[in-house]
Formats: C-alpha cells, structure tokens, sequence
C-alpha cells in the first residue's frame, strides 16, 4: 500500500521504528520539519540517526547521520600541506562519489574537515520498511567508511572516558 500524506508516512515509519525495537525522540522544536525523529542506528547503540519530512519538500524523507572528526585528526590534517590535504579529501569523495547517498564534508578556513554529514533521500512513492532501513544502513556504513579512513590514515584517537550521543546535525 502506497504511502501519499505526512501523517500515513509518520504513522508507518513510527510502527517500524518500534517493531525494530529502536529509541525514538520526536524533536519537535524543528519548525521546518512535518516530522523529524532522532533514533538510535544501530539498534541499541549510542550512535543517532535523524528520519525528518522537511516542510519545504512535500512527499520527501530524508535520513540523516553525521560524525565530528576528532580534536587529534584536525590536529594531525591542519599540519598537512594543501596538496596533501586535496589529495586525502579527494580520495575519500572518489570513493563516495557512486554511493547511494549523499555527503557534505564541512572545513574550517583553513580547510581541516570538522565534520561530516550523510543523508540519503527518497519519496513517499517508495517509502518501504526496506527502504526506510536500508537507507539508515547506508549512511551507517558511510560513517564507518570515514571512521576508518581517518582512523588508517591518522590513528586511532584517544576516546573519551565518557560516552555522549552522537548528534547529527539538522536539516535547515
């Protein structure tokens, strides 16, 4: 059964959501969203996605994770010549370039990446349990991607003694 309006869509994506048994928040100071929910991706970890159907584009989910680079890789890339710095970042959009998803690498002025968004986009037409959760598990694997690529490249970061939500950053 085809999904046409916000509520059908919220309804459904809702009732998945708790099948899978996941934790869901509703956010609702989000103005520009019909809905937009934060979840835990995977299921029962301290990692977030957000499921939000932006205002300004009717029938549209858009599903959205991100990761901040650590304090010790900025460190490690701002010591990088810009040639280096290019041929790292280009490396990582050659390999991003044929996803299925969509990325937004966000740099400081002196074009050290501070962090990374993934989002993956689709329409009411195809709203499927499928392809509501193979869409988060694209973005997952996007963020593992970078997790690991920047891990080889600069090692492994000391983490912090005390875990904090991962917060991925809202549509506008």
């Amino acid at each position: 059964m085809s999904v046409s309006t916000v509520k059908e869509a919220k309804e459904k994506i809702t009732q998945w959501l708790s099948e899978n048994g996941h934790q869901v928040k509703l956010v609702d100071e989000d103005t520009h969203s019909n809905f937009h929910f934060e979840i835990d991706y995977p299921l029962g970890t301290m990692k977030r996605q957000r499921i939000i159907q932006p205002k300004e584009y009717p029938g549209l989910i858009v599903l959205l994770n991100g990761v901040g680079i650590s304090d010790e890789h900025k460190e490690k890339i701002s010591k990088l010549t810009e040639d280096e710095k290019n041929a790292f970042y280009g490396g990582i959009k050659k390999d991003l370039m044929f996803h299925e998803n969509s990325y937004d690498m966000n740099a400081d002025d002196k074009s050290v990446i501070q962090q990374i968004q993934f989002s993956h986009e689709f329409y009411f037409d195809s709203l499927t349990k499928t392809s509501l959760f193979r869409g988060l598990l694209l973005n997952h694997r996007s963020l593992l991607y970078i997790v690991t690529i920047f891990n080889d490249k600069f090692g492994v970061p000391a983490m912090p003694t005390e875990m904090r939500p991962q917060a991925a950053p809202t549509i506008q």
